[in-house]
């Protein structure tokens, strides 16, 4: 399988997201099972990013 430039830089910015909410979960509660949920969480800034046209980076209509 071979990803783009664009789907790499997608998953970059998904495994940041992912970090930094699973981080901040279990640092103010102590639950591993609540930092986990920070995996669904991450998602949505990413696929809101990818679902808006005029995102130059991401959008639909990026070119790779």
């Amino acid at each position: 399988m071979k990803l783009s430039k664009t789907n790499k830089a997608l998953l970059a910015s998904y495994g940041r997201s992912f970090l930094s909410a699973a981080l901040a979960v279990y640092i103010s509660t102590g639950d591993v099972k609540m930092a986990a949920n920070a995996f669904w969480a991450a998602a949505l800034p990413v696929l809101m990013r990818y679902l808006n046209p005029n995102d130059v980076a991401f959008g639909k209509t990026s070119n790779d």
